[in-house]
């Protein structure tokens, strides 16, 4: 019963006028930053996949060779 007067309590709670909150701005940025987390493991999952085709060694070797052209 007293799990019961709590949430009673909280539910005739009133949010006070001056109290900050995130609103829908805030959603936006959550919402947004998600997105692009989700962007970021999609293009992860896409080169891991294309590591595992090729090989450790083969695309070790051509990251390998991209650096030695850049230093020239």
């Amino acid at each position: 019963m007293s799990g019961m007067n709590a949430a009673l309590v909280l539910a005739n709670a009133e949010i006070a006028t001056d109290t900050v909150t995130p609103g829908v701005l805030g959603f936006i940025v959550v919402a947004l930053i998600g997105y692009v987390l989700y962007l970021l493991m999609k293009n992860m999952t896409k080169h891991l996949a294309a590591v595992k085709e090729r090989g450790f060694d083969d695309a070790r070797a051509g990251t390998a060779a991209a650096a030695d052209t850049r230093d020239e």
